[in-house]
């Protein structure tokens, strides 16, 4: 009599939850560049750009909004007939462009911009305005003339926020093991 032979072997399997780690692969690629365009906005606004009317810095609003980035603008008060009003920070505010952009975040692209064509600071990122004031369009003598270079100062503090502290999630969370009966 021949006795018959059972054999069981329980393997388990391991699998990848693609969509699980790419919504965790989004949702990091979306904090770290917001925390990018914050630190590149603490390099160039507040550590860069200087102040007399305000209009440079609000420039810098609309991303800052976009990013929650506490900026605040102080500037000298232009005296209307009818009342007092800081005009600097709103004609920057108008001649400027910034935002986060997540509108293709499932793609895993996710940036942020900025642009202005506020003329004295386009000028005074390049040159130093009080060298030459007709082409400067001055009016009075700048105590912090350019060239400011913001754009080069926060492309290195962008580019080293990137090296030093932007991680990859692990895709070790997004792991499903499935127990295989033979």
């Amino acid at each position: 009599m021949v006795k018959e032979i059972k054999w069981i072997a329980n393997f388990k399997s391991i699998e990848i939850d693609e969509e699980k780690w790419k919504q965790r692969l989004i949702d990091r690629l979306t904090k770290q560049v917001k925390r990018a365009a914050i630190v590149w906005l603490n390099a160039t606004v507040l550590l860069t750009i200087p102040v007399w009317s305000g209009a440079s810095r609000a420039t810098f609003l609309k991303l800052a909004r976009s990013v929650s980035f506490p900026l605040t603008i102080t500037g000298i008060q232009a005296r209307s007939s009818e009342n007092s009003r800081a005009l600097g920070p709103s004609i920057g505010f108008q001649q400027s462009e910034g935002k986060l952009d997540l509108s293709e975040a499932s793609r895993g692209i996710v940036n942020f911009t900025y642009g202005t064509s506020l003329f004295h600071l386009v000028f005074n990122e390049f040159q130093n305005a009080n060298q030459n004031p007709i082409a400067g369009r001055l009016f009075a003598r700048l105590k912090e003339p350019g060239p400011y270079n913001f754009q080069k100062i926060g492309q290195d503090a962008f580019e080293d926020f990137v090296k030093d502290a932007v991680e990859l999630p692990s895709p070790w969370k997004a792991l499903k093991i499935r127990a295989i009966k033979v």
